[in-house]
């Protein structure tokens, strides 16, 4: 969903590979049992989601550091 220059997700993966791939996190809403992530939109988002959809690469590392740092904000989520 993308809305105020912002686009929003609650696939953790996909926002893995978001973050990843450089776009920033503006914030994540809801809570520990569903989490809404919020990008700052950019001109290449359809474009990374596109190479998401369809195998795109992206090293272990970024996406498990990616991961991590998403799954770290999710549970320190009050």
């Amino acid at each position: 969903m993308t809305t105020n220059g912002t686009y929003c997700t609650t696939d953790i993966w996909l926002g893995s590979f978001l973050k990843a791939k450089g776009m920033k996190i503006i914030r994540i809403d809801g809570d520990s049992r569903r989490a809404i992530f919020v990008f700052g939109d950019t001109a290449r988002r359809e474009e990374l989601i596109q190479e998401f959809y369809n195998a795109g690469l992206i090293s272990i590392t970024e996406i498990k550091n990616a991961m991590a740092d998403l799954k770290s904000a999710i549970f320190n989520m009050a």
